[in-house]
């Protein structure tokens, strides 16, 4: 079933927390609510999930009408950044808890619990309990239990926010390829660029209770609609249109027609390219992150960043020369 929502927004004491919010999620699709501290996310996935009331608009799954129905009765799945798991239960008390409060056969929950505890690979961990689990454990754990009920919509609070780095990128694999092979529909929030990337179908990309844009990862990063998405997802070179008009006047000719302050120009760091056998820009830092070089220059009187493959045989503080191929960067709205 797809879910829908129209117009919604919502305030606190005045504040505008969503604004006219319109967006669909398909039957299958993972989508991303990506954005800084603020922007709305979590407050929108707490509306979806029947945590809060809003203020106007209209939002739906299928042919039912959300509005009506209460939190418990809807058949989402949800997890917490914080886990929440019962800390007197064990992990397959935990996973089946959905189960025996909907009064499931004990037979039949005890196969769909062993099932699911096959899914999340913890299938020896049955009668361990949460503080014997580390992060990553819990959290598919916590994520067993939401799949447990076989929910219409799986809702995801940040759910890789607490763990390191190593684990997290373990996880993104692991809960893509169980949406994926389960054909959930899911929304998962996240301010992590790199998730919203690798992990979803659709991001719809946030800021101040607004959507700036929605889109595949792949559009998102080379086709960025405005100045925050080109610098929020990715890293961006963003140049104002007095800059462009001296410094790249052929770049001119495909900027929209607008105010002088209206549009920018946005060229990620993987597009521009050094040539050192001329000058116009300066180094000032250079940074090796092993498959690639982060290099620093000061062109025109702005700080202007590239990114090269391996390790080139530049120095900081040396001169060099910065193209722009004539088919790179894009103007975004400012």
């Amino acid at each position: 079933m797809k879910l829908s929502i129209e117009n919604l927004y919502k305030t606190f004491s005045g504040f505008v927390a969503l604004d006219r919010i319109n967006m669909e999620v398909g039957e299958t699709e993972f989508v991303c609510l990506l954005g800084p501290s603020g922007c709305g996310k979590t407050t929108l996935l707490r509306i979806i999930a029947g945590l809060l009331d809003f203020d106007g608009g209209a939002m739906s799954l299928g042919d039912r009408d959300l509005v009506e129905i209460a939190a418990r009765d809807r058949g989402f799945g949800l997890v917490f950044q914080s886990y929440s798991l019962f800390p007197n239960m064990t992990v397959k008390e935990n996973v089946g808890y959905g189960l025996k409060v909907q009064k499931v056969d004990k037979k039949e929950r005890g196969e769909r619990v062993e099932k699911l505890l096959e899914l999340i690979k913890l299938p020896d961990l049955t009668d361990r309990y949460p503080h014997q689990l580390s992060g990553g454990q819990q959290q598919r754990v916590a994520i067993a239990r939401a799949l447990a009920v076989e929910p219409c919509l799986l809702l995801l609070d940040e759910p890789l926010s607490a763990l390191d780095a190593r684990v997290r990128a373990e996880m993104r694999y692991e809960i893509r390829e169980m949406q994926q092979r389960l054909g959930i529909p899911t929304i998962m929030v996240t301010h992590d660029q790199e998730e919203a990337l690798t992990m979803a179908d659709k991001i719809i990309c946030m800021k101040d209770g607004r959507i700036e844009q929605i889109g595949t990862p792949r559009e998102l990063y080379a086709e960025p609609a405005t100045r925050f998405v080109a610098d929020f997802v990715g890293v961006s070179n963003i140049f104002s249109t007095a800059w462009v008009r001296e410094n790249l006047p052929k770049k001119m000719g495909s900027r929209p027609e607008g105010r002088e302050n209206s549009f920018d120009f946005a060229i990620r760091p993987e597009q521009l390219v050094i040539d050192g056998r001329k000058d116009g820009a300066d180094i000032k830092n250079m940074q090796f992150l092993g498959n690639l070089s982060r290099i620093t220059l000061n062109w025109h009187g702005q700080d202007v960043v590239v990114e090269l493959q391996g390790y080139p045989q530049f120095k900081v503080g040396s001169s060099v020369a910065v193209i722009v191929p004539d088919d790179c960067g894009r103007w975004v709205k400012a």
